[in-house]
This record gives structure tokens, sequence and C-alpha cells, in this order.
């Protein structure tokens, strides 16, 4: 029997499982991806937690090994991360030449680390009743091909699932598939994606059959799009481009009668077809590296950037060719906007975040701005990406603080809760539970549960 065949029909079987185990639940109760359902940011559910602390409303927290960024996606009763072990140092070891903005060799970030050591990369399980870790396999063990940030980790890309297999994704270290009982089904090599020496970041998205990764890297030089069958791992596509490093994950929008796959750049806007990786139109770029992911919604995609440039565009999904102008761009917003924080739309309402916790409040259609300069009440930093539900926003802080906000026209802080150790990941809310990923732990929150 064919290959591809045998994996179709294993697939199968394994899927009525994965349909059995989540019967109970919501198409919207998994978290599945980068910012959950749709890659927004937004649950359905009404009655999550609003209210804890390190010893009120946790259900259970978890140890987990090492470092990571990448978000808990939960499918059922799995929660899935990842994980990087650091290892003995190799001595001579060296990161590959960079360019610099000016395409000059010799390029060195201050803050990159870490390439002379070795590292273990790992893939976990956690129950999501009792925080029990079912499994956990070492995907990769070995020499580093690139430096990270000290910030960074090489394990901060989010993983993804279909509720059959589980994908992780380490950049120049390969994507990994796993069935939910650990077995691994394949491994795609990618070869080297080089960012300067800054680390990995974004992360896959899922497409019908495909798994669709953004390999964009340096100057632009070798970046590319590419898809693979989510059942053997074979590429289907694959589509180069120009855009310099990215960290910002594709995002997948209904515009119409066509799915349309939009990837941020700071030269340039481009959606693609994502079955075929064909180009349907291009805008101009947010002028910024592209860290924080896009949203969509009234039509529209909202895409920013916060580094060498501060941008917010709000572009008309459906176009195509060159759509850089009028009434394709139907606004743009040039401040208070994040270097890392993705924004978050909820409803007619359009959130952009800085990395200091400042909210600024636009109507998505119009752009009008509704408020600006909205604080948390302490000094904080932010890594995670916010989230929302039942009319609330989330926005968990460095040091570990989630802030309540509540959503609408007008700023106002509800409550601030802690978990007690920093936080770099974004929140999964599943299930009646919000499951924020810390330093150290993986903690479940729960309403009355101490």
């Amino acid at each position: 029997m064919p290959q591809r065949a045998v994996a179709s029909i294993a697939l199968l079987a394994f899927g009525l499982a994965a349909l059995r185990l989540d019967a109970a639940v919501g198409p919207d109760a998994n978290w599945p991806q980068w910012r959950g359902p749709h890659g927004l940011a937004v649950s359905s559910e009404t009655g999550l937690p609003t209210e804890w602390t390190p010893s009120a409303n946790i259900v259970w927290k978890t140890e987990i090994p090492g470092r990571g960024h990448s978000s808990p996606i939960v499918w059922g009763d799995r929660i899935f991360l990842t994980t990087s072990l650091k290892g003995e140092q190799v001595p001579g070891r060296k990161a590959p030449v960079h360019p610099g903005f000016d395409l000059e060799p010799g390029y060195v970030h201050p803050d990159s680390t870490d390439v002379n050591y070795r590292h273990t990369l790992k893939v976990l399980a956690v129950d999501a009743t009792s925080g029990r870790i079912v499994w956990e396999r070492t995907a990769y063990d070995g020499v580093m091909f690139d430096d990270r940030h000290r910030k960074n980790t090489f394990a901060s890309p989010t993983m993804a699932t279909d509720g059959r297999l589980v994908f992780a994704f380490f950049e120049s270290l390969g994507l990994y598939a796993y069935d939910f009982h650990g077995h691994l089904q394949w491994r795609a090599e990618l070869g080297p994606i080089i960012k300067a020496g800054l680390g990995p970041g974004t992360s896959p998205v899922i497409f019908e059959d495909l798994v669709i990764l953004l390999c964009d890297q340096e100057m632009g030089t070798g970046s590319y799009i590419a898809a693979f069958d989510r059942a053997t791992g074979k590429r289907m596509w694959r589509t180069e481009r120009t855009n310099r490093r990215s960290w910002a994950t594709p995002l997948l929008v209904r515009a119409g009668d066509r799915t349309e796959l939009v990837t941020s750049g700071a030269e340039s806007v481009i959606a693609y077809d994502p079955a075929t990786g064909r180009e349907l139109w291009r805008a101009n770029g947010t002028q910024s590296h592209p860290i924080p992911s896009a949203v969509a919604g009234h039509g529209l995609v909202f895409v920013s950037a916060g580094s060498q440039a501060k941008r917010a565009l709000a572009i008309r999904l459906g176009g195509s060719g060159n759509v850089s102008d009028s009434p394709s761009i139907v606004w743009r917003y040039n401040k208070g906007t994040a270097y890392v924080p993705s924004p978050i739309l909820y409803g007619r309402y359009l959130y952009l975040m800085t990395d200091t916790g400042l909210l600024t409040c636009l109507d998505a259609v119009t752009g009008e701005r509704l408020y600006e300069g909205g604080r948390v009440p302490v000094p904080a930093t932010f890594t995670a990406s916010p989230v929302a539900f039942d009319d609330r926003l989330l926005l968990t802080s460095e040091d570990g603080d989630t802030f309540v906000i509540k959503a609408g026209p007008a700023h106002e802080v509800l409550r601030t809760n802690s978990v007690g150790e920093p936080v770099y990941a974004s929140p999964a809310l599943a299930n009646g539970r919000i499951y924020i990923r810390g330093e150290r732990h993986l903690f479940a929150i729960g309403a009355g549960k101490r």
C-alpha cells in the first residue's frame, strides 16, 4: 500500500479517537495554535476566572524543565508546549556571519548568546485535568545553528495541532510532527534560517491538509514561505520572498469566497493563496521588524510593528496586485505600537499595546482614536500578547502580573492578578480554564480552586 495511503488511514483512525476525546467541547473550546482559534486571541467562552493569586484559584501548577517562550496550546485534555535545555559548552563554536542594515558582513547584536553550547529541544504533553506530564520527547540534541537574543529561547515558536497530530517548529532544526501519544510521525528539514543571532519566534499555521511556515531571514536573502503535507511532511509548495527577518506568525483570513494567508513584513505586507503559495496582493510594509502578529475582522486585516518605527495600518481584504494606496489602505496610525506584543481586535475595537503596557483603543473600521495612554497600575514590561474573553482583556507582564482590563471605548483596570513568577509566553484559554506558562511552571487557573 502506498505510504501516503497508510498515513491517511492512520490519521483517520487517530482522528476518530481525537473526536471522541473532544466530543464534550465546542469547536472554539480548544486553543490549537498561537493566539488560539483563528489566531485572534479571543475566546467565546464565558465564566472563565478573573481573579487569582499564587495561593488561590490555581488548580495546579507543574514544573517545566528548561526554558521556552512557546505558549501552551490545548486540545481536549492535552496541553502541548516545547522547551530548551542548555547543555555543555562547545569550545570554538561560532555563529554565522550576519549582514547589517548596510548589507556589509560582520553585524553582531550585543545581546546575542549561546551558539557555543549544546541544547536539547523537547516537546511535552501535559494532562489538562491534573497537570501531570504525560510524555516528553527529545526532538533534537546538539549544537545550535545560530545565537539567540538573551531574552529569547530556542523553543519560542508555539506549536499547532489539528486534533490528530501536533507540530513543533524549531526553525533551522526542523519541523516535527507527533501524534497525541508522543510517536514521531515525520520530520521536515528546512535548512538554515538566520535572524541576526536573535533566535526563533514565528509559529506554524494549519490550512486544510497543510502546515505553513514563514521563514524570513537576515536582510531578505533566502527568505521564503512554504507548506508541508501534514500527514507526511512532504513539501507541497515554496514561494521565495525578499522580506527581511520576521518573527510575526502568518494569519489565515476568510475574504469573500477565498481564504487569504496574510504575512506581515517590514518591506511589504503580502497575502497568498494558502493552497498554492501564489501571491494575491501586496501593500507597503510596517517599516519596522515585524514581530507582532496580524489580526483581522470587519473585512480588514490589521498589522503593526514598533522597532525602528511605530506603525499600524488597516488593509482591506480581497484585493489583487499592489494595494498600497486608498481605498485598500483604510487608515494608518503611527504611535502606540509594541516591539513584541501583538495587537488584539475585540468586537469593533482594536487595541494597540506598547511594551510597557500603554493601551490605545481605536475604532477598527474608521481608525478613530477612542483613547490612548491607558495605563496599568504598576510599572511593567510585556512580552506576552493580550487575550480576550467575556468583555475583558488580559495583559500579562514579565513580572507575572495579569491585568484585567474592561473592553470598550473607556479604559478601566478591573483587577491585578499574579502567578508569582516571570511570564514571557501568552496565555491560553480553554475548557473553562486559563493556562499561563511561567518561567518555571505551567499554571492552570480555575474559579473557586485552592
